[in-house]
């Protein structure tokens, strides 16, 4: 089972920062997940929520704003230092000529950030990563079928906050080939049928000892966690 670390090690880090993200690649994760959003000038950036108000000590919505207007607020004040919000091309660079893989989950379920597929696609072609390295996933479908019909080659991965009815159809019709569940998205033999029909199984955000059994003793291919340390010790 690997360990995949979620926003970063946000447990310790800011969340979706470069600190956050150097703390996996020093935690040796098998792979970071990082929240993609599209800014007013087209450029990706991570950060998890559509506004910058909870993380950042600056205020306004991520779409209305500039590349050079993100750059200038502290995304690091939740813990006292001081954080750019980093690119997309940031965090390909800082992973590059490593063996991580990159989940990149496409914030498009309450903005739509028109463009942003093509955009993205582009951004991971023309950095030369690997398309074995990055997993793409969200909770809008739609984008994530867009993404595939792009990009074949590279994994998609259906974002799940509730169970769906014939999942398994609905996902192949969709072209994804891993599910990301809610921790208590999915029973047991649910997630069971679904490994046995060749779906890759991922279960987000596992925070208790407890649920990291539960997914051990399953078998599924991956977790995410806030401390990779803290999953690892465990």
């Amino acid at each position: 089972m690997e360990f995949y670390a979620h926003r970063g090690v946000m447990a310790q880090n800011p969340e979706n920062t470069m600190s956050a993200f150097r703390a996996a690649v020093d935690a040796k994760a098998d792979g970071i997940e990082a929240d993609v959003h599209m800014t007013k000038d087209g450029e990706l950036v991570l950060i998890h929520d559509e506004t910058i108000d909870r993380t950042t000590d600056g205020q306004g919505r991520v779409t209305e704003m500039t590349l050079s207007e993100l750059r200038k607020v502290n995304a690091g004040v939740t813990f006292a230092i001081h954080e750019q919000i980093p690119t997309l091309d940031e965090l390909l660079e800082l992973c590059r000529d490593t063996p991580i893989r990159l989940n990149l989950e496409v914030k498009t379920d309450i903005e739509r950030y028109p463009g942003i597929e093509e955009r993205l696609i582009d951004v991971i072609r023309r950095r030369g990563v690997s398309e074995e390295q990055i997993v793409l996933s969200s909770f809008n479908h739609m984008t994530l079928k867009r993404l595939k019909e792009m990009a074949p080659e590279i994994e998609c991965a259906l974002l799940l906050g509730q169970p769906l009815y014939n999942l398994s159809h609905y996902a192949s019709q969709i072209g994804a080939t891993a599910i990301h569940p809610g921790v208590r998205t999915l029973t047991d033999m649910e997630i069971i049928s679904l490994q046995k029909i060749g779906f890759t199984i991922r279960p987000y955000t596992v925070k208790t000892v407890e649920q990291l059994e539960r997914f051990r003793r399953l078998g599924v291919d991956a977790v995410f966690v806030n401390d990779i340390e803290w999953a690892k010790h465990i």
